[in-house]
């Protein structure tokens, strides 16, 4: 394998991580526990507040056994989760992140109630990532957890390998420069999120409709507007109307959790989910967590750049 190689499957099996890791969060917060348990290595662990369990039909058996039965109706809570540090060895790989997790409170407003660190081990099993360990640590409030006898004591024995460089259950792309841009394109992507929710916080409505196509859509409640002119003028109308602060400063907008699907068909498209918070200064002028909701988007190349071809922002909470 040569570097250029060795270094473009490094980035790929970070990336393959990464949505390992969202995969966990989304089944986890649908009460799939069954797909979330097949996350695991055949010998995987977890522990954290709820207990510990080993092998994905073990960790799905206890978090069964322990976690209230989901209630019909909308969905209840959502764990939060930051860009992981992820370091990769060979089929073997560490990561560390932060996670929050908030419920409905009083007035159907959101509220943290936990929040703490996952500390992760993976391996890579039969041509696919896997959670070999998880420490679902939470540090407030804190819980103190021991950790069983024997505990990943074989995560330096060798692992089954395939070939990655693509999404679990693809066909390997074999060619450099299609890997490459595929990379690319999920970091631009990434990137697009960012400058959407820093235009939109300095209230800078102009760069904030230049982020969608000639022809995008945002949907916001009831609201639809369709081209950049119409955009702006909703958008510019939120401050006067309470769905955003007086003036910059007033609020914040913290965006967590991309889940980002490259259209496989079209190289120039892209499907995406994130979560989104909206942050308010309180009476006391201490943040106040006023909204909780997500992102559906339509991703278009358009002259070169990452646009939102549709963006739909409902609120889940408040």
């Amino acid at each position: 394998m040569t570097d250029i190689e060795e270094r473009l499957r490094r980035l790929e099996d970070v990336e393959e991580i990464r949505r390992l890791i969202q995969d966990y969060r989304r089944h986890l917060d649908g009460g799939d526990l069954v797909s979330y348990g097949l996350l695991f290595a055949e010998n995987g662990e977890w522990i954290g507040g709820t207990g510990y369990g080993k092998s994905p039909a073990g960790i799905t058996a206890m978090l069964t056994e322990r976690l209230p039965a989901r209630q019909p109706g909308p969905q209840s809570s959502w764990h939060l989760l930051t860009d992981p540090v992820i370091i990769v060895d060979g089929d073997r790989a560490t990561g560390l992140l932060t996670w929050s997790w908030v419920g409905r409170g009083d007035g159907d407003a959101p509220v943290m109630r936990l929040l703490g660190t996952y500390e992760d081990s993976y391996v890579r099993e039969n041509g696919r990532w896997r959670f070999r360990t998880r420490i679902a640590q939470t540090n407030i409030p804190r819980r103190q957890l021991d950790l069983p006898a024997g505990w990943g004591e074989d995560a330096a024995a060798p692992a089954p390998s395939a070939a990655s460089g693509a999404d679990p259950g693809d066909t390997v792309l074999a060619d450099t420069g299609t890997r490459l841009r595929r990379l690319e394109d999920l970091e631009q992507i990434r990137r697009l999120f960012m400058e959407y929710k820093v235009v939109l916080d300095r209230q800078d409505f102009a760069a904030y409709a230049d982020l969608f196509a000639e022809d995008g859509e945002f949907v916001a409640g009831p609201g639809v507007a369709k081209g950049r002119a119409a955009i702006r003028e909703m958008v510019e109308a939120m401050p006067a109307s309470g769905l955003l602060g007086r003036a910059p400063g007033d609020d914040y907008h913290v965006i967590v959790n991309p889940l980002i699907e490259l259209d496989p068909d079209d190289p120039d498209r892209a499907h995406a989910e994130l979560t989104w918070l909206y942050v308010v200064k309180g009476d006391d002028g201490a943040p106040k967590l006023a909204k909780l909701g997500h992102y559906n988007d339509t991703l278009v190349r358009e002259s070169g750049r990452w646009r939102f071809l549709r963006r739909e922002a409902p609120a889940d909470i408040g």
